[in-house]
């Protein structure tokens, strides 16, 4: 029978689950393969961008503004620092910002057992205990949640969760604007501007399913009509809409064909890469290889960055490693990742978010922008002077990221709320270690139950280095999708009857 509980309690990890940072060397190293047999063999098709001046330019990162506008006191969004990280030639600069130097540092019991474990963070009373690193199995079974494609139910989630110290977003009314040329085919990159009476505009831009998501309350735009208005692939389109329902979906439709550009596709990485974390360096390497197989026949370029992120108190807040086509070299850098630092178990995901938002050179001619979030930890929601995860996740929304989110062993209920708030609102998932997902000794934080006679489920599960590349697959395929087909409107999927189901997180 269908599922009648939230994936926040009985799909949460624990703290056996923890196999991401090998997973994260297996997608590296596969999109090696990627990179050179994407365009049909190892010489690359003529068009496909290079790293070659003037093959693929790269815009700057958007103004200060973007996120420091979203919330008052906003974060003064210039580098943090200038230091060079050794590693293999990007496309961007890699950098570090150092720490402040007054740092709120863990009590010295937590700091000393931490070195007396080897890097394992020895965690307070009050949260769940982490266990000593074991040895690799070489998969990590992962679970993925849609909490678009049963979003009454994540609504129901949030005003239970009132205990819980996160951020409210109203999220009680959604649309999806849709863009389609005068095929039905979707329009990636367009820019959607919407206005209410009052006028007040949010830009939105749509992914490569042609969709953008817009939660009209949580952008502060008022009253029930509204205006949607797109000028893009050499056509405009214009529609008037109400928001008597919670729930719909406005269609955009030029006159023009669509004009494609190079089909690419950016993705970041931002990683928690504290001592807790250290047990991932040595996973899963057997999965470099069944990542290498499954990005094979992809038919796109990648382009591949990784932000990784501590705390206040260790020697460096956030690394950055710029988006590289240069995939071999991106392998080498993330194989010398070493996990260290932490204590606390908050740690600074807000910076790690801010930084690759507002540092990484996302191309506004992708066809496709998403970033993975992995951590096993809450944001520290107490650090005034950080630009918050709701900025954040508006900005990506904004300009077309999609922030998939990975919750590791460990994850509290807070960044549970959190990891979910994020990927919810930015038309992305959020994934999560399965019951003996990262081996024999694993417990996880339970499988959800089967439904339709056990051919069918309210999740999506597989190794978790194959629900990534599905994603990156999935962003080249929707070019071919129909856009209006989506899951999770007008009604949950979990509601459905099993026939009319579509499949989550697709």
């Amino acid at each position: 029978m269908p599922l009648t509980h939230t994936p926040s309690h009985s799909l949460r990890p624990s703290t056996s689950d923890r196999r991401v940072f090998g997973w994260l060397r297996t997608l590296a190293l596969g999109a090696t393969t990627l990179g050179l047999v994407a365009c049909g063999g190892m010489a690359p098709k003529a068009g496909a961008p290079s790293d070659a001046a003037g093959a693929y330019p790269q815009p700057a990162p958007p103004p200060a503004a973007e996120l420091a506008s979203e919330e008052a006191g906003g974060y003064d969004m210039e580098a943090d620092g200038g230091a060079v990280a050794p590693a293999a030639p990007t496309d961007d600069a890699t950098m570090a910002d150092e720490a402040p130097r007054a740092e709120p540092s863990p009590p010295p019991a937590v700091k000393s057992a931490e070195r007396a474990s080897g890097g394992t963070t020895i965690a307070r009373p009050s949260t769940p205990a982490r266990r000593p690193p074991m040895r690799a199995t070489g998969s990590v079974k992962a679970g993925e949640w849609d909490d678009n494609a049963n979003w009454r139910e994540f609504n129901a989630y949030l005003s239970s969760q009132s205990h819980l110290p996160i951020t409210r977003v109203n999220v009680s009314q959604r649309r999806f604007i849709v863009v389609r040329d005068a095929n039905g085919k979707p329009v990636p990159n367009c820019t959607v501007e919407v206005q209410d009476g009052r006028q007040k505009n949010v830009a939105l831009t749509t992914s490569s399913n042609g969709r953008a998501i817009l939660f009209p309350r949580a952008e502060g735009l008022g009253g029930d009509q509204m205006t949607a208005t797109t000028n893009c692939s050499g056509g405009q389109a214009s529609k008037k809409f109400d928001l008597g329902r919670q729930d719909g979906v406005v269609a955009l439709d030029l006159s023009s064909t669509r004009q494609l550009g190079p089909k690419v596709v950016d993705v970041a990485f931002i990683l928690d890469t504290t001592g807790s974390m250290s047990e991932e360096i040595e996973a899963v390497k057997q999965t470099i290889r069944r990542a290498t197989e499954m990005l094979n026949d992809l038919g796109a370029g990648v382009r591949i960055a990784l932000v990784e992120y501590k705390d206040n108190s260790d020697a460096f807040v956030t690394k950055v490693y710029g988006f590289s086509t240069d995939l071999q070299g991106f392998a080498q850098q993330v194989d010398g990742l070493n996990a260290s630092g932490g204590g606390d178990t908050p740690e600074n995901a807000n910076r790690g978010l801010k930084v690759a938002l507002s540092q990484l050179q996302w191309s506004n001619r992708s066809l496709a922008r998403m970033a993975f979030l992995i951590g096993d930890a809450p944001p520290h929601l107490d650090y005034q002077d950080e630009t918050s995860y709701v900025a954040s996740m508006r900005s990506a929304n904004h300009r077309g990221i999609q922030l998939y989110t990975v919750a590791a062993s460990g994850m509290d209920a807070t960044g549970q709320a959190v990891w979910r708030q994020i990927a919810q609102y930015t038309g992305a998932t959020n994934m999560f270690v399965k019951r003996g997902g990262a081996g024999p000794a694993s417990t996880g934080g339970g499988d959800p139950t089967s439904s339709c006679g056990g051919t069918h489920t309210n999740y999506r599960s597989g190794n978790l280095h194959e629900l990534v590349t599905s994603k990156i697959k999935l962003a080249v395929k929707s070019l071919d999708i129909d856009p209006m087909r989506i899951a999770g409107l007008g009604q949950d999927e979990n509601a459905k009857p099993c026939k009319d189901r579509l499949v989550l997180a697709q």
